[in-house]
């Protein structure tokens, strides 16, 4: 009787519809995200700290301090878009829907089989974020993926900054760390600048991730027909 119990219970929180990103079963890409944005931006501010409360002749502690306001800033942004996202249910209205115009691509609603419900304007659904954007949570999955791409250059570019200006008075060792860490931050760039730059493009087109897909689907099949034509 047990088993069976625990069996049906497991079903049932299968068959659940999600409503959030916090919701049960988490997602392999969405704890990897939380561990390497959380570890990057750590060991960023560690190494930050390093620089400003260390007394270095050839470190010019107030550009640092002055390019790491903006990164704060990029910081305190995506994370509010982040909890936003994580806490907030698609199919539900937000002050961030009203922002969008009432063209088809917003107003058109489809199916999504993991919140078992119509969304609105639905775009994707995000395994990182393990929720769905559509109209009503589009904005702040822009505003992250563009605070995103801002910090992680930020990181890589104060990291190499560092580097340079304080070369001659750091040891080889704590180069390697401040490299590796501007090293890491410039992986996690890339990722954010992809997303950004193809949401961007989208939105230069017109249309939304899942019509995107559909058009190139679509293309070897008209190149196949226009050869046999």
């Amino acid at each position: 009787m047990p088993t069976s119990r625990n069996s049906s219970a497991t079903t049932e929180r299968k068959t659940m519809a999600r409503t959030r990103g916090f919701d049960r079963p988490l997602t392999t890409n969405q704890l990897a995200s939380w561990i390497g944005n959380a570890l990057a931006t750590a060991w960023f501010y560690g190494v930050v700290a390093w620089v400003l409360l260390r007394d270095r002749r050839h470190c010019n502690e107030r550009i640092v301090a002055i390019l790491v306001i903006p990164h704060v800033l990029c910081v305190l942004v995506g994370l509010c878009c982040w909890l936003f996202m994580e806490t907030h249910n698609p199919t539900k209205a937000s002050c961030f829907g009203s922002c969008l115009g009432d063209t088809p691509r917003w107003t058109k609603k489809r199916y999504c089989r993991e919140h078992k419900a119509s969304i609105e304007g639905l775009d994707h659904f995000c395994t990182w974020l393990n929720v769905s954007v559509g109209r009503q949570n589009y904005v702040p999955f822009y505003l992250l993926s563009m605070a995103g791409t801002v910090q992680y250059a930020l990181h890589a570019a104060i990291c190499v900054f560092i580097i340079v200006s304080c070369r001659r008075a750091i040891a080889l060792g704590t180069l390697v760390v401040i490299g590796a860490c501007g090293l890491m931050g410039f992986c996690i760039l890339l990722a954010y600048a992809a997303l950004f730059g193809f949401h961007t493009y989208l939105a230069f087109l017109g249309i939304g991730t899942y019509d995107w897909i559909i058009d190139q689907r679509k293309q070897p099949q008209t190149e196949m027909t226009g050869r046999v034509g």
